[in-house]
């Protein structure tokens, strides 16, 4: 039988490149109503501890390269031509509903109906978590941003190229010269065999523009250009992008040219923020983070191994320790959910710290040659937020930071300042701010916490859809998104400070709009090609 030669088709999942655009318009704007309403609630946004932090740092000084420059000079932008910080948080809310239309229309590519699309999109923005931390004066907002995009950049990649509808297979094959109707890199040129499944399991070999032959793709550099928001709006994103771009190499195996382009565009991406932090914010006159604050996590894992196991720890180990911090303080703050214990005890002293860190980590190498499985399990207890379904709270530290709807403690000083009356909360609707309030309190209830407000349910949600749907169709389409997910979920579990909600967040907004996917391929069986 001869093949069939590819049409363009269009049914509820397809459509022309203007429906397509129709659909990612309306996801856009329902998106971005829904998140507008938490904007108009708590104008000009959710503050923290770190909110005030970033403003320091733009305002009085000194600017401290220990949080995001990039997020830092965002805020500056803003209080240097507006007067007011409320413009960022507006910004976050239409870069996130741009990012969650982005990733709804790749999954559309792959043959979901628009309509299950567009609510899940909906349920996103209006999740109270959700909807409410887009709207924080955060650094981890715009990462978050850039992680949604680069999973729908993912799946656009792997996504057969031309395609329109999810009515074909995305595998890719290689037919990348002498393909009949064309010349390689031109056009869309390829064959389609079916089998017997009506609209599904079907074949696709061919070269086609933006995506086929071995030349330049532009969703390359969108995906670099993500990649690389990852390592400017959190310092350690570079893991996390290192490690999604590392899983995506091996999933866009089949694309020709892919390798080549993801390894070299990720170096770059990953380089850079390194670079940035190494010589170019110190040449701006930027002062580099402090060795103890890119260290938490150390201290963290000595409390926990003095608190449990003391006698490991000689007299000129614990004179180390106590040089630095009372030992009640490192026993106090012994617990494995979080650092915090002992790194902001009031008895912990910083500067002393920041001397003897060499001493420090000379320390912490040795426990890890002499007592591993301690160690190793105080950082997989540290790390729960990101693969434990269930909450922690019951746990000594282990209770979830969410968001705090008071105004921050400012420094002293800023009393009266021009700076502290924009950090005031300023809604601008009562009636949104009450329903604001209830709704995120009315989420807190714990037996729902696995649910709206931990991530390691949805990011085993987005394997279990990425692997059905590859076992079905072979498309790898979907196990591209999820690589973005893993390189998340696996970059916390190796850097977890605390169990702070904001660190996975983009894993639990992937996951939703992966739900209509799921239901798609579970309720639709085809036979396997």
């Amino acid at each position: 039988m001869s093949p069939k030669p590819v049409k363009e088709e269009r049914g509820e999942t397809g459509g022309t490149p203007a429906r397509g655009r129709w659909f990612t318009l309306a996801c856009y704007a329902t998106a971005q109503l829904a998140l507008l309403g938490w904007w108009l609630a708590f104008h000009p946004g959710l503050m923290s501890p770190d909110s005030v932090t970033y403003v320091a740092h733009v305002t009085t000084g000194p600017w401290v390269a220990g949080q995001s420059v990039a997020y830092d000079a965002l805020l500056w932008l803003s209080l240097r031509v507006t007067g007011d910080l409320s413009p960022v948080t507006l910004l976050q809310t239409a870069a996130m509903a741009a990012a969650l239309a982005h990733l709804a229309g790749a999954i559309r590519r792959l043959g979901v109906r628009g309509r299950p699309l567009l609510v899940a999109v909906g349920c996103a923005a209006l999740s109270p978590p959700l909807g409410a931390f887009t709207v924080s004066m955060w650094k981890d907002v715009p990462f978050t941003v850039c992680a949604v995009l680069a999973a729908g950049t993912a799946v656009r990649l792997a996504t057969r190229p031309g395609a329109r509808s999810g009515a074909w297979s995305d595998t890719w094959s290689g037919v990348r010269s002498g393909a009949p109707g064309g010349s390689p890199g031109r056009g869309v040129v390829g064959f389609a065999v079916r089998d017997g499944s009506p609209g599904r399991g079907v074949v696709w070999c061919g070269v086609g523009r933006g995506g086929g032959g071995r030349g330049w793709d532009p969703r390359f550099a969108a995906l670099g250009g993500e990649l690389l928001g990852l390592g400017l709006f959190r310092n350690n994103g570079f893991l996390v992008a290192s490690i999604a771009a590392t899983l995506l190499v091996v999933v866009l195996s089949g694309r020709p040219g892919a390798r080549r382009w993801v390894a070299a565009l990720t170096a770059g991406a990953v380089a850079a923020p390194l670079l940035l932090l190494g010589a170019g914010y110190p040449a701006m006159g930027i002062a580099p983070p402090s060795r103890s604050f890119a260290y938490q996590t150390v201290f963290g894992d000595l409390a926990v191994a003095y608190g449990e196991r003391p006698r490991l720890f000689d007299r000129e180990q614990r004179a180390l320790l106590a040089g630095i911090a009372p030992l009640d303080a490192w026993r106090r703050g012994a617990t494995c959910q979080t650092m915090a214990g002992v790194f902001f005890d009031p008895g912990f002293g910083h500067a002393r710290a920041e001397e003897r860190i060499s001493d420090v980590l000379e320390l912490w190498r040795g426990l890890l040659l002499r007592a591993p499985g301690m160690m190793l399990g105080a950082r997989i207890c540290r790390a729960a937020l990101a693969w434990q379904v269930g909450s922690t709270s019951g746990e000594p530290g282990g209770e979830l930071y969410r968001f705090s709807l008071r105004d921050p403690r400012l420094p002293e000083g800023w009393q009266g300042t021009p700076v502290a009356s924009v950090m005031r909360q300023r809604p601008i609707s009562d009636g949104l701010l009450a329903a604001g309030v209830f709704a995120l309190d009315a989420s807190t209830v714990r037996q729902l916490e696995w649910l709206l407000w931990r991530a390691p349910f949805w990011c085993y949600l987005v394997y279990a859809t990425a692997a059905l749907v590859w076992w079905l169709t072979g498309s790898r389409a979907a196990l591209a998104g999820a690589a973005v997910v893993a390189g998340q979920q696996i970059g916390v579990i190796l850097t977890n400070t605390a169990p702070d909600f904001r660190f996975m967040v983009a894993p639990i907004f992937v996951g939703v709009l992966f739900v209509p996917l799921l239901l798609r391929e579970a309720t639709d069986r085809p036979a396997r090609r």
